[in-house]
């Protein structure tokens, strides 16, 4: 499979919004620039380096979060089907698909009825590329 791009890091504790509103996220810290990839939100996967390369689908936010302002920018992966602690663990996110530009919600409640849209739309670009491998 073909990657947009490819970033390592270890995963930070965030502001745990994410987990708050259902759609816990494992966080990377990053220099805006760094990746070379436009801030928004891309279908992607995550490399657990320190578990023997074991490979988890997901969906990724870059950028400086605007509805929830505070904080240097990141990386925030949500992993389907997940429920593992990450923290300090050496990752690679590799990009695959860009879905949308990041956006400004008026609430976090409608940050995460987009999250939930955006989980389903690369569930579905996965389930339609796993053939092409």
């Amino acid at each position: 499979m073909k990657y947009l791009k490819e970033r390592e890091g270890i995963v930070e504790r965030g502001k745990q919004i994410g987990r708050k509103l259902g759609v816990p996220t494992a966080n990377i810290p990053y220099v805006p620039g760094e990746t070379k990839m436009s801030d928004g939100v891309y279908v992607a996967d995550l490399v657990l380096l320190d578990q023997n390369g074991r490979v988890v689908q997901g969906v990724l936010n870059q950028g400086d979060h605007p509805t929830v302002p505070g904080g240097l920018p990141t990386i925030e992966i949500h992993l389907f089907d997940f429920d593992e602690e990450l923290y300090g663990q050496r990752v690679r996110v590799r990009y695959l698909h860009y879905i949308r530009p990041e956006l400004k919600f008026n609430t976090k409640e409608e940050m995460r009825l987009e999250m939930i849209k955006d989980i389903s739309v690369a569930k579905a670009w996965f389930a339609a590329h796993q053939k092409s491998d």
